[in-house]
C-alpha cells in the first residue's frame, strides 16, 4: 500500500521517511487507551526466543558494527520493537475480525497491483509483476517477493474465510479471490512463494485431508442452487476469455518460464545440466556462494561472534544468522523458527480458529525464506513474526468470545 500511494500515485516524497511516516501513523492508530495498563499474553517460548535474537541483534548493531550504524536499521529495529508492544495491547477478540481484515486489504493491494502494472509504460505481457520503486538507486524491475507474499496472504485469507460463511455468493466471492491471488502469484514469477504454495499444500494433505470428510463435502456440494451458481461463475469465466483469450495463453507463458527458471536453479545448484537450454541461475549461484561463505566462517576465529551486524550479504537468513551474528545469534534464531513450525503444525492439526489457522500456513509458507532470500534482522521477517508470536499457538485464545464471557459473566459476578 505505502508503496502504491508513493511511487504509482506519486504522494508523497520518494524514500523511506515517506514509509517511516506511513509506519508511524500506523502505530498512532494501534495505540490503545490502556497503554501499559493491560497486557495480553503472547505465546512465551516463541516470545522468549524472539525478543532473545532480537536482544543480539541490537548489541550487535551499536558493539559489533563495521558497516556503519546507518538511521534506517535503528528506525527498523524500533518499529520492530514497537510493533511487538504493540500487538500485547490488541485483545483477544480481534481475531474474529482481523482475517477478514487482512483479506479485504491484500485482496485491495492485488488490485492496485493490477493497476500499477497496467499504468506501467515500462512493463509488458511476459514480464514479471513487481512492486516498482520511484526512490534512486532502486531495485531495477522492482520487488516481486512483496507482490507475490501479498498474493499468498489473500489466497490463504480467502481458503480459511470459505468455511465461516454460509451464503453461497460470498463462498464464490472467496474463492474467485483466491483464484485472483493465485495468478498473482504466477506473475511475480518468485520461486519461493511457489514453494511456500506448495508446502502448504503437503501439510494440508498430511495433517487435515480427510477422505471420509471430502467426500461428505463433494456430495452436499451437489445441490440445485450451488450447481447454479457454479454454472453461472464458469460462464462468466468463458466471456471473459472470450473477451480476453491471451490471458490464458499468458498465464501458460508464465508457468513456462517458471519450469524455467525451475530447472536452471537445479543446474546452478548441483553443477549437472539437465536440460540443453538450462542456464545460470544468478539467484540461486549466490546462495550457493553464501554457503561457502558460511563455511569460511564456521571454520574461522569468527565462529563464536560472528562478523558483525549485516557484515555480509548471504540472501540465505538462517545461515546469515550464524556468520553475522555468531552461536548466539543462530540459536536464538533457529530455535524460534523451529518452535513457530512446530507451533504451526499443531495448529494446522487441531485447526482452532480461522485467523489462527490462516497464521499456521502463513508461517510454513514462510519457512523457505528461511533458505532463499532476505536477512534475519528485516521487517519483512519481523512483522509477521510479531503477529505468530502474539496469537499463534495461545491455548487460552479461543476462550475469549461474546458467547463465552456472557457464560462466566454470572459465575463472576
Amino acid at each position: 500500500m505505502i508503496f502504491f500511494i508513493r511511487d504509482t500515485l506519486g504522494v508523497g516524497p520518494a524514500g523511506s521517511a515517506f514509509t517511516a511516516a506511513f509506519f508511524s501513523l500506523a502505530f498512532l492508530l494501534m495505540l490503545p487507551q490502556h497503554l501499559f495498563q493491560r497486557l495480553y499474553k503472547p505465546n512465551v517460548i516463541l516470545f522468549n526466543l524472539g525478543l532473545g535474537f532480537l536482544l543480539v541483534t541490537v548489541y550487535y548493531f551499536f558493539f559489533i558494527n563495521h558497516g556503519g550504524k546507518s538511521a534506517t536499521d535503528m528506525g527498523y529495529l524500533i518499529f520492530i520493537f514497537g510493533f511487538i508492544i504493540l500487538l500485547l495491547h490488541i485483545p483477544n477478540e480481534v481475531k474474529d475480525t482481523l482475517l477478514l481484515v487482512l483479506f479485504l486489504y491484500s485482496l485491495f493491494c492485488n488490485v492496485t497491483l493490477v493497476y500499477s502494472l497496467l499504468t506501467d509504460p515500462n512493463w509488458s505481457p511476459g514480464m514479471r509483476a513487481a512492486v516498482s520503486f520511484s526512490v534512486d538507486n532502486a531495485r531495477p524491475g522492482g520487488n516481486p517477493h512483496m507482490t507475490a507474499r501479498n498474493g499468498v496472504i489473500c489466497l490463504v485469507a480467502a481458503i480459511c474465510l470459505i468455511p465461516r460463511f454460509s451464503n453461497i455468493l460470498m463462498k464464490l466471492f472467496l474463492f474467485f479471490s483466491a483464484l485472483f491471488s493465485i495468478a498473482v502469484v504466477v506473475l511475480s514469477l518468485a520461486k519461493s512463494s511457489y514453494i511456500g504454495i506448495g508446502l502448504m499444500a503437503i501439510c494440508y494433505f498430511l495433517f487435515r485431508f480427510r477422505f471420509s470428510k471430502a467426500v461428505s463435502s463433494i456430495g452436499s456440494f451437489f445441490t440445485f442452487r450451488n450447481m447454479v451458481m457454479v454454472l453461472l461463475g464458469f460462464l462468466a469465466i468463458q466471456y471473459f476469455l472470450s473477451l480476453y483469450g491471451n490471458v490464458f495463453n499468458l498465464l501458460l507463458g508464465y508457468y513456462s518460464t517458471f519450469e524455467n527458471k525451475i530447472m536452471d536453479v537445479v543446474f546452478t545448484a548441483l553443477g549437472v545440466k539437465l536440460t540443453a537450454t538450462a542456464n545460470i541461475d544468478y539467484s540461486a549461484m549466490g546462495r550457493v556462494n553464501g554457503f561457502e561463505e558460511f563455511l569460511e566462517t564456521l571454520y574461522s576465529r569468527d565462529a563464536l561472534m560472528g562478523r558483525g551486524f549485516k557484515s555480509v550479504y548471504l540472501d540465505i537468513p538462517l545461515l546469515e544468522s550464524f556468520v553475522a551474528e555468531g552461536v548466539a545469534g543462530f540459536i536464538f534464531f533457529a530455535s524460534f523458527n523451529f518452535f513457530l513450525i512446530i507451533y504451526a503444525i499443531k495448529e494446522i492439526r487441531r485447526s482452532s480458529n480461522s485467523l489462527t489457522t490462516f497464521l499456521a500456513f502463513f508461517a510454513v509458507s514462510m519457512s523457505i525464506l528461511l533458505l532463499t532470500g532476505g536477512q534475519p534482522t528485516e521487517i519483512a521477517f519481523w512483522f509477521p513474526y510479531a503477529v505468530f508470536i502474539r496469537f499463534l499457538g495461545i491455548k487460552y485464545l479461543d476462550k475469549y468470545t461474546p458467547q463465552y464471557r456472557k457464560q462466566i459473566e454470572p459465575a463472576v459476578s
